[in-house]
């Protein structure tokens, strides 16, 4: 049997990743089947199996992904030395990123309520954006563009907090224009260098 090069192999698990987040968006994520989205990529089921045993599985790695874009978005932002830009490139680099797929995030968290495989995945995957966003405060901080009358992790918890808030309204559907002024004006408000 021919060795598959790792490089295809990744090529190939970034696609069937799109697909299941694709499908998830679609049917939700209870009603998706490892059938649809094999049918997505257009591969048979058995050569689905060889990259995912689960929809579980997927979801990890949707989580797992979401996580690294989350710390590339973040490290991305910490560029610029003005916090007002650094969340602009924030809320646009996700909204980009996430745009149709937002509700997803929403039907899981749900599904997390009473399933313990995806209640863990979720809680891990939460851990990791509060210490991904506490390096970004950490690093806001040391520029001298944020406060310092409150310890980092706290401020990350504000962050994410605000950030699931923000995505909920995009999710219900209220205009994005008054979702971006109010995420800038709130997270500048929260986060922001106090001043005398």
């Amino acid at each position: 049997m021919p060795k598959v090069i790792p490089e295809y192999r990744e090529a190939a698990k970034t696609k069937i990743i799109d697909a299941a987040r694709t499908v998830f968006a679609k049917q939700g994520y209870h009603d998706a089947t490892m059938d649809d989205v094999a049918k997505e990529v257009g591969v048979s089921k058995g050569a689905l199996y060889s990259y995912f045993k689960s929809k579980e599985e997927m979801l990890k790695e949707i989580s797992l992904q979401g996580h690294q874009n989350l710390r590339t978005i973040l490290s991305e932002s910490c560029k610029t030395h003005n916090l007002e830009e650094a969340l602009e490139k924030v809320y646009a680099m996700i909204t980009e990123k996430y745009r149709g797929n937002l509700h997803t995030h929403f039907e899981i968290i749900a599904i997390a309520s009473h399933d313990p495989k995806i209640r863990k995945i979720i809680m891990e995957d939460y851990q990791k954006d509060i210490d991904t966003v506490t390096a970004f405060v950490e690093e806001k901080m040391k520029q001298g563009v944020m406060r310092m009358d409150v310890d980092a992790q706290t401020l990350a918890e504000l962050f994410t907090a605000l950030y699931m808030g923000t995505l909920a309204r995009l999710v219900m559907g209220f205009p994005d224009r008054e979702v971006h002024a109010n995420w800038i004006k709130s997270m500048l408000l929260i986060l922001g260098k106090t001043r005398k």
